[in-house]
């Protein structure tokens, strides 16, 4: 059976997202837990690495990973840090988008939904800010122990209710429902291009290195697929 492992991950390269990293420029301090946490991942031997970035962008990603290849780390994103740095170690010829971010479905913006939330819905924002990552800090705990708490149980859990309770945001017009119909349009479409690397006759070893918010949605669609083993990502990122 095919298998895929979920890396769920914090953006090294600070975005508008759940879980960042706001010490960008000092990424390369940390090189060191990086390959760490890449020689952890390289036992799992993917035969596909996976990454965030839109499929239909699958050119550009291409040429970054040739540049990689040629001239070494141009990012201190974590698809040059560990995609493209573990894609080399194993010889991968290259890595895969699988992302997609069209208008599809979605009828607010998460800023909207975010903002009509506090402003409206008060206690019901208190519940579900509660349910937040706190910010990443590698200089509280190691990269490596980021990396597990990020894909504990615990972590996917908050992170599923999270997302969960934005459908109790504006009952009345299914206000929050108007985004959150598009996050889910886009973890089905995740799966859909991820599961599509394993359309071979030969039994692929993915790994998915995604942000840590798609981690639960995800792996509960691989496994209501059937199709697929999950892997625990916790089982090669524990030190022994």
């Amino acid at each position: 059976m095919n298998q895929i492992m979920i890396l769920g991950t914090f953006h090294m390269k600070a975005k508008n997202d759940r879980v960042n990293f706001q010490g960008t420029d000092k990424i390369g301090e940390y090189e060191a837990e990086i390959i760490e946490v890449v020689d952890a991942l390289a036992k799992f031997n993917p035969t596909r690495i996976a990454v965030e970035h839109s499929k239909s962008q699958q050119g550009t990603l291409d040429a970054a990973y040739s540049k990689y290849l040629a001239y070494g780390s141009q990012s201190p994103d974590e698809i040059d840090q560990l995609a493209f740095r573990l894609a080399k170690k194993l010889g991968h010829k290259k890595v895969n988008a699988v992302d997609w971010m069209e208008m599809g479905a979605v009828e607010h913006g998460f800023g909207e939904v975010y903002e009509y939330l506090h402003s409206k819905q008060p206690k019901l924002a208190k519940e579900i800010d509660a349910l937040e990552e706190p910010a990443v800090d590698l200089e509280r705990e190691s990269l490596c122990d980021t990396f597990l708490q990020l894909n504990s149980k615990e972590s996917v859990k908050n992170t599923l209710a999270y997302y969960m309770n934005y459908a109790r945001v504006g009952t009345e017009d299914y206000y929050g429902n108007g985004w959150l119909i598009w996050w889910y349009q886009r973890n089905l479409n995740i799966f859909t291009n991820t599961a599509a690397l394993a359309d071979s006759e030969n039994e692929e070893r993915i790994l998915l290195i995604i942000g840590a918010a798609h981690k639960g949605i995800l792996e509960q669609f691989f496994q209501n697929s059937m199709a697929f083993e999950v892997v625990d990502s916790l089982s090669y990122l524990k030190r022994n």
